[in-house]
């Protein structure tokens, strides 16, 4: 049998041969390329583990192949955050996470699924029935029933906060906003459905109930969580008359450097403004052509900096994460955009402002509500029957909350003004002739694309 393993190896062997001599590249050559095509895989997947990283909360177990490779590259993930943020990766035999600390109160990460203040009040106390569970000593029986959860939320509720913030699950828009928060959690891998249709006890059907069970991603979330950051953003938030101030979190301890709360809130979004920290962005201004290469190294992104803001621009379609975004076939977006074009030519007209010296601007709600009227009543017949049908108020308030996501406005604050900021100043649109599609112009410029520069693109108000 060996002598006829022996004869096969024997004939095969020249077939070899005579495939290696048709290779006329000299062996240093052909190093060279395996070895050029092994660091542009390992580029790769350096990349798609930093955006994971970045845009996603939780990379669970479950997904084996991001989560693999995130683990693999740890150390080099890790030291670059340590070098540019100061963020720590969480790992463990169930999920890996990057654990964010921000330097301001805004994002740029927006869930599409949260309705109300209210969810996120759930998703709080969901978070701390879990902690309960684990300190009281019941956290190896990780299952509960979402009526039991239901009603420790709802008595704890009662006793932290006033009479109208309390939650009350026999009301069917509190159950709605737990459900929410619920799914939320089971979307991240914290929890998992056993048994039951959530559906079906938020719609009282049959005193239904439904088992849950926690993972150990659920805490994961909770040890992330910063008293300290916490604390320091509730006064802000809900302090109207500080709702146009800096958004800024104050560092008690000096520990974060001025470049480093730059990146966060760079990677954090949606906009790093002169105004929020004037030293941050001037650390971004002095190092901005080494950022802007790091930025597209790392993640694939470029940074779009001008005089009084900063934001990083993604391609077309590659975000991966809840990252708010405008779309022409949106009619609250299209409200938007022809609200920001309307407000720039304004000032351009001196009827509205001036901008300030970090080029926001402060307007009365009752100037900004005539304006939309207008808006709505010239191009209004281009939307959708579900925008026609909404009042101006509603509507409008759409186009608030939307401009507060993405970074271009702040407030109302207590006395009934809103801040402008100078982000607004970059859309126009108008309605083509034919199809009234609309033509969306952004007037921003990649630091990558604008290397020749020496100071950031100024884009005024007034600039036509």
């Amino acid at each position: 049998m060996d002598d006829e393993t022996y004869e096969e190896i024997e004939i095969q062997a020249p077939d070899i041969a005579i495939d290696d001599a048709g290779d006329t590249r000299p062996a240093s050559a052909v190093s060279d390329m395996l070895t050029a095509s092994r660091r542009r895989s390992a580029r790769s997947d350096m990349l798609k583990a930093h955006v994971a990283l970045m845009e996603r909360e939780v990379i669970p177990a479950g997904e084996s192949e991001l989560f693999r490779l995130v683990k693999y590259h740890y150390r080099d993930l890790q030291n670059w955050h340590e070098r540019h943020t100061g963020w720590h990766i969480q790992r463990g035999n169930s999920a890996v996470r990057l654990a964010r600390h921000p330097s301001a109160i805004t994002s740029g990460y927006i869930h599409a699924n949260w309705k109300d203040p209210r969810d996120l009040a759930c998703l709080a106390w969901i978070l701390w029935y879990a902690e309960n569970r684990q300190l009281s000593g019941r956290g190896s029986d990780q299952q509960f029933l979402l009526s039991q959860l239901a009603e420790q939320i709802q008595e704890q509720s009662a006793n932290a906060v006033g009479e109208t913030e309390k939650l009350d699950f026999r009301k069917l828009p509190d159950r709605y906003s737990i459900r929410r928060a619920l799914q939320y959690l089971e979307d991240l891998g914290g929890l998992h459905l056993v048994d039951g249709q959530t559906r079906e006890w938020v719609e009282q059907t049959h005193e239904a109930d439904v088992l849950y069970e926690f993972s150990d991603v659920i805490h994961s979330l909770v040890s992330s969580l910063s008293l300290e950051d916490v604390l320091a953003a509730a006064p802000r938030i809900n302090d109207r008359t500080l709702a146009l101030e800096p958004a800024l979190l104050v560092d008690e301890t000096g520990g974060v450097s001025p470049l480093a709360r730059a990146w966060r809130t760079l990677l954090t979004g949606p906009v790093l403004l002169r105004y929020d920290d004037p030293q941050a962005f001037a650390a971004l201004k002095q190092h901005s052509e080494q950022i802007a290469n790091e930025l597209l190294d790392t993640f694939g992104w470029s940074l779009d900096i001008n005089r009084d803001y900063a934001c990083i621009v993604r391609g077309s379609g590659t975000a991966t994460g809840p990252v708010s975004t405008l779309s022409t076939t949106s009619a609250v977006d299209q409200a938007l955009m022809l609200l920001s074009g309307s407000i720039r030519q304004r000032v351009a007209a001196g009827e509205l402002g001036p901008p300030d010296r970090y080029g926001c601007l402060r307007v009365a709600t009752e100037e900004i509500t005539d304006l939309f009227y207008h808006i709505r009543e010239r191009y209004g017949h281009n939307w959708g029957s579900t925008a026609r049908d909404k009042s101006s108020t509603a509507l409008l308030n759409e186009v608030y909350e939307k401009m507060r996501q993405i970074g271009l406005l702040r407030g109302p604050d207590a006395a009934g003004n809103v801040l402008v900021l100078p982000t607004t100043a970059r859309y126009a649109v108008t309605y083509s002739e034919a199809g009234q599609e609309v033509k969306s112009t952004v007037r921003s410029r990649s630091k990558r694309a604008a290397k020749g520069s020496a100071e950031p693109l100024a884009i005024e108000w007034t600039e036509t």
